[in-house]
């Protein structure tokens, strides 16, 4: 069994069209239609339903992705096997939001590039939207994302935390000492935020909503890695996710405001889509982060 055409048939599977697939192994569509051709005569079953000019995969397409991506995997770790690792050629395409970039990958990455200096790692950095977007595009291998927990049904979830979202200020600021501050209190501050739906500001905007309130930031800009610079330097209100801002609220440079709410929390995750074929650069890239990336999540009590 050729294992072209078992690496064209599961990009045809994640991208569920032909034209596509062929334009991104570089073929033209016809001779991915000779491949899948050629596959199912192999099999001695039919892969896909043929309506008109609509290709979609039937039942037996669905049920043989796994044995497919398998069978794939297995001769990528043999092709491999005899290789040294520092050796290992190609590359991985990954995505993260800024957040978990800048706290907690900014040793890993070098790391990564020291243990295997000829794998390429193209990093996007954007919304967790966005970048959940571009890997159902296929445009990215997979992601450490921020965000809701992303359901099993579709998802790989490599590794996953429940983050904790905090407020906190400058000491200068008047809430930095004050007990039980309101939300009325808060929103009449100088607000530095993510834009609306952007990153964890939706969570502010539903406990806003359930108290008929509405919040007017001075800014808003979709950068937390800003937000954190600008809110140690001038007098600014933000909300953080209780990783970035740890250190600085341990060493005094930020304080937490003492806002009693429903707690607010997102899950940061290790992610790929089910059906993507795992390559040994992948593996190893995935394998270093679980090696390096300690637990990020601290309880707000405990800062």
């Amino acid at each position: 069994m050729d294992i072209r055409n078992l690496r064209t048939f599961v990009r045809v599977a994640e991208l569920n069209n032909f034209t596509k697939a062929a334009q991104s192994l570089g073929y033209s569509q016809s001779a991915v239609t000779v491949q899948m051709q050629q596959l199912e005569n192999e099999l001695g079953l039919p892969l896909f339903d043929r309506i008109g000019k609509n290709i979609r995969l039937n039942q037996y397409g669905n049920n043989f992705v796994d044995y497919a991506i398998k069978v794939i995997e297995a001769m990528e770790k043999a092709e491999n096997f005899a290789t040294d690792s520092r050796h290992m050629k190609g590359y991985i395409r990954f995505g993260i939001v800024d957040s978990i970039l800048n706290a907690c990958f900014m040793s890993i990455l070098p790391e990564f590039n020291r243990r295997y200096p000829n794998i390429n790692v193209s990093v996007t950095v954007s919304s967790a939207r966005e970048i959940e977007a571009k890997i159902r595009g296929n445009e990215l291998d997979f992601a450490y994302l921020l965000d809701y927990k992303v359901p099993r049904k579709e998802w790989v979830r490599l590794r996953e935390e429940i983050e904790p979202i905090i407020f906190v200020c400058n000491p200068n600021n008047a809430l930095a000492e004050k007990k039980d501050v309101s939300f009325e209190e808060l929103i009449a501050e100088r607000l530095i935020l993510m834009p609306p739906g952007e990153g964890y500001r939706y969570l502010f905007d539903d406990e806003l909503a359930k108290r008929n309130l509405f919040a007017s930031p001075s800014i808003e800009i979709a950068n937390t890695s800003t937000i954190l610079r600008m809110v140690l330097n001038e007098n600014y209100v933000t909300m953080l996710p209780i990783f970035v801002a740890r250190e600085y609220v341990r060493n005094g440079s930020l304080r937490v405001v003492d806002i009693h709410t429903t707690e607010m929390q997102q899950w940061s995750q290790l992610v790929y889509l089910k059906g993507k074929v795992i390559t040994p650069q992948m593996q190893v890239f995935i394998d270093t982060v679980m090696e390096l990336l300690p637990p990020m999540q601290t309880e707000p009590s405990k800062l």
